[in-house]
């Protein structure tokens, strides 16, 4: 059985998998969280603890260094490879997490286009209209509409970087789109306001537990992680800002906050692309212990 469990940011995603885990036998836990798979990042994750993780195993967490880059193929490759060793060791997956760009592709599927680094740092010198001129001469090639489709200067470079390294129509490489066998989807989630309430005690807890000693740390083994996607989140960014003397203590706490609740605002935008039963906190009197029994008689 393979389910997901995803939701916004500060909602309970965690301990509701670690429950469900712990009532299910023969189950192990994944990730869907594109920031827990680095190294030393825990206190601004909010990493589950080496505790329970030696209670219950878990895929995706702790396996590169802050100054790698970990992208959607990156994931759906390992979570497919994860996903084959389940099926085959008859072993229960939960996916768990709020980066909602992963949980989605594992419920609409995903298709790993083909990577050149060269490629595409010529592709990234170009300026956009340079980039939307070379896509236009694609639509009239293969009478496609990616012009229309494609408007993100990102999405335009992952395109033309596959036609360079193919020289064949990109639309075919959508045409092998694999979904993975997500048995059950939930999407937990609460109220907005007690959602923001708790991410500012969060933040808080997170400044008392060391944040600020944690970014220290990895600035220190790893100079060079400010130019990476793990250093520029929220909760990491602002840190940095503050060790750097552009922002007062205090302002570094608030932006922290602000910024996590708008990724959360982004999640629930999101949230609404997947076909999950919605496990709301409201209709469990807020007990997370609760909602997992509801999960257990749906799910043994």
């Amino acid at each position: 059985m393979i389910i997901l469990i995803t939701g916004p940011t500060a909602v309970g995603k965690t301990k509701l998998s670690l429950l469900l885990a712990q009532k299910i036998p023969h189950t192990f836990i994944v990730s869907v969280d594109s920031r827990q798979v680095y190294r030393m990042m825990d206190i601004g994750t909010d990493k589950v603890s080496l505790q329970d993780r030696k209670k219950i195993p878990h895929y995706l967490i702790d396996i590169l260094n802050p100054n790698h880059d970990f992208s959607l193929g990156c994931f759906m490759e390992k979570a497919k490879k994860i996903i084959d060793f389940g099926i085959q060791k008859k072993i229960n997956l939960i996916f768990v997490g709020g980066t909602v760009l992963y949980a989605l592709a594992l419920v609409k599927g995903y298709t790993l286009l083909p990577t050149n680094t060269n490629i595409r740092k010529k592709l990234e010198s170009k300026s956009t209209e340079e980039l939307k001129e070379l896509l236009s001469n694609l639509d009239k090639k293969f009478n496609t509409n990616f012009l229309e489709k494609y408007k993100d200067r990102r999405r335009i470079i992952r395109l033309l970087e596959a036609y360079e390294i193919t020289k064949t129509n990109p639309a075919n490489l959508w045409e092998n789109n694999k979904k993975f066998p997500i048995n059950k989807i939930f999407i937990l989630t609460n109220n907005r306001q007690i959602i923001y309430e708790n991410i500012n005690k969060r933040v808080d807890r997170q400044i008392r537990e060391g944040l600020i000693d944690e970014v220290k740390f990895i600035l220190k083994k790893f100079p060079d992680a400010p130019s990476f996607k793990s250093m520029k989140t929220f909760g990491y960014y602002e840190v940095i800002q503050y060790l750097q003397g552009n922002i007062e203590f205090n302002s570094m706490i608030e932006m922290i906050k602000k910024n996590t609740r708008h990724f959360a605002k982004r999640q629930f935008s999101f949230l609404k692309k997947i076909d999950g039963e919605v496990i709301n906190l409201q209709d469990f009197n807020q007990s997370i212990e609760k909602a997992c029994d509801y999960l257990c008689q749906k799910l043994i």
